[in-house]
């Protein structure tokens, strides 16, 4: 390995690096931790979003346009035979209707959930739902000013002319954060039973929520549902119903991770660059090689050592910046996010050691298809090129 040898040698001058070769892991250090870092942030926001969306939606949901869903509980029973892995079939109504309080009003919607098998509703972090009280998310609680113990005032329609909107009194019973603000701002929840009085749907539903063991096979045991309920009921997945947010987020991943690609490509530059220098500056010691009888193979993949040398030691020094930044981004919550745009309050990190390693290899596979020019430069030198004036 004589070659591997003096290839770190000419990299290094004594226990310092070659200024030159210094620029270059430099440059080739930061792009790695840029893109290491960008994609860190878009798994870290796609998946708390999507945690947070299944812990708020429904993981199916299966409903009736407008008149409802009648005798509901022996469609429950089927439903809930239809798959093994279904957990819970929960019967909603949802209404969309007016909050109102000390003169503000605010849109949202009223969910009514049956007190006896709401886990689905884990943000709410109880089961008491009296027939007369209300849990209101935490930001319409804050667009309203209520508190904890206050009253509101609802406008309800039961969305039939011979019925006119009326207005009932819900008492705060607690303020919930669903972890996304779409749920957080317009989201109350009530007993089942209050909304079945208060809009004179006798013992009628709006939908269920299906709860399952495993989200991601949501489409597959939404399959075998519609295979025992038919028409005139619909099925919607998480996934259905979030399909162009998470569309969006992976096309944003790739297009960043292109542009970011930039700068690698330009620290790969350097790595040529530098090469080229090395070569030009040791004319001498390649021809005394070459005139001590080594072959032009073994000057070549001295050049191919030194690439690999590069790519390696900035592949390593730049996913080791961009774990210490993730981790600090992880913990201190440093950046914060306007939740109403980005659904989130704060940046989300996760590594993907899978994407980290596959960043590492293709920087370390591209050094070295760099090297190939600078050591075919150095392997075509002739002896006496080098030693003519020595």
């Amino acid at each position: 390995m004589i070659e591997a040898q003096i290839a770190f040698r000419q990299l290094f001058q004594g226990i310092g690096l070659r200024f030159t070769a210094g620029l270059t892991l430099l440059g080739v250090s930061l792009g790695v931790m840029s893109l290491v870092m960008v994609l860190s942030v878009m798994n870290g926001f796609e998946k708390e979003l999507q945690k947070n969306m299944v812990r708020s939606e429904s993981h199916i949901l299966l409903y009736r346009r407008e008149k409802g869903i009648e005798k509901w509980r022996e469609l429950q029973k089927k439903i809930k035979k239809s798959d093994p892995a279904i957990l819970e079939v929960l019967p909603i109504t949802y209404n969309e209707v007016l909050f109102i309080h000390q003169g503000r009003v605010q849109g949202g919607v009223l969910e009514g959930v049956d007190p006896e098998t709401s886990s689905v509703v884990e943000s709410l972090g109880t089961k008491d739902l009296s027939k007369e009280g209300a849990y209101v998310g935490q930001e319409l609680a804050r667009k309203l000013q209520v508190k904890e113990g206050g009253h509101i005032k609802i406008l309800l329609s039961s969305g039939q002319e011979s019925s006119p909107p009326r207005i009932v009194f819900l008492k705060v019973l607690g303020i919930f954060d669903a972890g996304l603000y779409e749920y957080s701002s317009r989201y109350a929840y009530v007993n089942l039973a209050f909304t079945q009085k208060n809009l004179g749907w006798s013992n009628r539903v709006s939908a269920f929520k299906v709860k399952v063991q495993d989200p991601q096979k949501a489409r597959e045991i939404a399959r075998a549902i519609r295979r025992q309920v038919n028409f005139p009921f619909f099925i919607r997945t998480w996934m259905d119903l979030n399909r162009n947010i998470f569309i969006a987020l992976k096309i944003e991943k790739v297009v960043l991770a292109l542009i970011l690609s930039a700068i690698i490509v330009i620290a790969i530059f350097n790595v040529v660059s530098s090469l080229i220098m090395i070569v030009i500056e040791k004319i001498k010691e390649i021809s005394i090689l070459k005139a001590m009888g080594m072959s032009r193979a073994r000057v070549g993949r001295i050049f191919l050592w030194q690439g690999a040398f590069l790519g390696v030691i900035g592949s390593s020094l730049g996913i080791g910046l961009a774990w210490l930044g993730c981790e600090a981004l992880s913990y201190s919550r440093l950046i914060k996010l306007s939740p109403d745009i980005y659904y989130l309050s704060y940046l989300p990190v996760e590594m993907k050691w899978q994407e980290v390693a596959l960043v590492g290899a293709g920087i370390i596979g591209i050094s070295l298809a760099a090297s190939f020019y600078p050591a075919h430069l150095a392997s075509r030198l002739f002896p006496v090129e080098g030693i003519r004036y020595e």
